[in-house]
């Protein structure tokens, strides 16, 4: 019955298209719509393999064998300095993006369900980036940002800025219920281009979620002051213990560190990104040879070549700050107590004590897709403590391969290849966040991360356009395999779209 509704909306999706087309063949304004329909495959009973569901902005239903999805994109400019944008795109009964966007000059105001990622070059080649990616639905959310770089006056154009702030409104269906997320960035870059050719851009990245209910009934803080403390990451005291906050920073704070150097050499590029993530102030570090994500990517200035861009990515996340706990408890006072490490260690990422849901948004990762969620490794692995955190393996080692090219003048291509050693987390292999045991009393302890478990993740897509020589018509097939100690899983997905309009 499901699929009836979907295919009833997509017809009337179509036939609203091809009216609203005509009238803007009249007003001249731009516009673009699409609409396709495919089939989703596994030979894994109970998995998609990874990236025929990952980094798809949330919209890919593993469940779903046929689909059908529809893109639309409009602009339409209001005077010298403004435009107005709007956006809508569904796939089955996941609505995937609906915006409404009003930018003057260079300054852009959006409201709704906006696809958007911080962190990366962007290209589509990486594994996610460690802040916001590709893989979880937009959240809705209003922000006003300035996307592009802007001159800072008297550098002569040599230093520039850019930046965002946003409010998120998270879903009702998770511990915290109907948490907020505030969202704010700042980079510059010192633009030497047109000199020797050589940009190099640093930024921060910080988001927090807050307020919301808990399931014990608690609202937590969530007015104007306490939104200020957000913002600055200012604690509250919580002498009661009903767990109204925390005393560190009221909410559960991360974000990323971020630089990139960029060197062009005629029409090629070559480009290093750093990203380096953070719990809370203390692991802020814009430098760190023990937990990073570090790209390398290489365009190569020709679409049409066999092979037009490469991107290498090397992915630590297990040090997170040291084994110590993250802070003093009635039973561990000292660092002798503490096993000779320092507090402030263990900061699990992506996981939070209260917040417990953690960097998710409907069950996905909103940063970056190996972190792999409790409930997703349930398809593949027996029953196992989570210790009460969305993230049950955050403490990875990996490497990626990322490249694209043309095959001939219609058929574009894109692979994507990699490699993970997961380790689980800290609370797995001691029995707790806040715990001396597990490994610590017993070297042949069981814990199901331990040893690290191999995964391979894979997926080749290629596209097919202009097919039988229709503008408007494009194949694409996506073959991916992954294998490893988690599970193995051959998929397909094959679409045919259609370009309503495009003018």
């Amino acid at each position: 019955m499901r699929k009836i509704r979907v295919l009833f909306f997509g017809v009337l999706f179509c036939h609203g298209i091809a009216m609203f087309a005509q009238e803007e063949q009249i007003k001249g304004d731009s516009i673009h719509a699409t609409i396709s329909t495919g089939f989703l495959g596994s030979t894994h009973d109970k998995v998609v393999p990874f990236y025929l569901v990952n980094n798809q902005f949330g919209e890919v239903d593993p469940n779903d064998s046929f689909f059908l999805s529809g893109q639309l994109q409009y602009q339409k400019r209001l005077g010298k300095n403004f435009k107005l944008s709007s956006g809508f795109g569904f796939r089955n009964d996941i609505f995937s993006k609906y915006y409404l966007s009003l930018s003057f000059k260079d300054w852009h105001l959006e409201t709704g369900r906006v696809p958007q990622t911080f962190g990366g070059f962007g290209s589509g080649l990486s594994s996610g980036s460690l802040a916001l990616s590709e893989n979880a639905l937009p959240v809705p959310m209003v922000s006003l940002s300035l996307k592009e770089y802007k001159p800072i006056p008297f550098t002569h154009g040599y230093l520039k800025y850019k930046g965002s702030f946003s409010h998120r409104w998270l879903e009702e269906d998770r511990y915290i219920s109907k948490a907020q997320l505030h969202g704010k960035s700042f980079y510059m870059v010192l633009d030497l281009k047109d000199v020797i050719g050589l940009q190099i851009s640093s930024g921060v990245v910080h988001f927090a979620q807050y307020g919301g209910v808990s399931p014990q009934g608690v609202r937590q803080p969530s007015d104007f002051a306490d939104y200020l403390k957000v913002f600055v990451g200012a604690g509250i005291p919580d002498p009661d213990d009903i767990g109204r906050g925390e005393g560190n920073g009221l909410g559960n704070h991360l974000g990323i560190t971020e630089f990139t150097f960029k060197q062009i050499i005629g029409n090629q590029s070559l480009s290093f990104n750093y990203q380096k993530q953070f719990e809370d102030e203390g692991s802020i570090q814009y430098i760190s040879l023990k937990d990073f994500l570090m790209g390398l990517e290489w365009d190569l200035g020709n679409k049409e070549k066999l092979i037009s861009k490469v991107h290498i990515e090397w992915l630590q996340s297990k040090w997170q700050s040291g084994m110590g706990f993250p802070d003093p408890t009635e039973t561990v006072q000292t660092v002798e107590d503490n096993m000779g490490y320092e507090f402030g260690e263990r900061d699990d990422y992506y996981n939070n004590y209260l917040y417990r849901s953690g960097w998710t948004y409907n069950e996905r990762v909103m940063g970056n897709p190996l972190f792999l969620t409790y409930k997703y490794t349930l398809n593949f692995m027996n029953p196992y403590p989570d210790y009460g955190v969305a993230i049950a393996n955050n403490r990875i080692s990996a490497v990626h391969l990322g490249f694209e090219g043309m095959l001939s003048r219609q058929i574009t291509y894109k692979g994507l290849f990699t490699y993970s050693k997961n380790f689980g987390t800290y609370a797995g292999i001691y029995e707790g966040r806040f715990n001396w045991a597990g490994i610590t009393n017993n070297p042949d302890f069981e814990y199901v991360y331990l040893p690290a478990l191999k995964q391979f993740y894979s997926v080749i897509e290629l596209q097919w356009k202009n097919a039988f020589n229709k503008e408007e018509l494009s194949f694409d097939t996506k073959f991916a395999y992954d294998r490893g100690e988690l599970y193995n899983a051959l998929g397909i997905q094959v679409s045919i779209s259609y370009t309503l309009l495009n003018r």
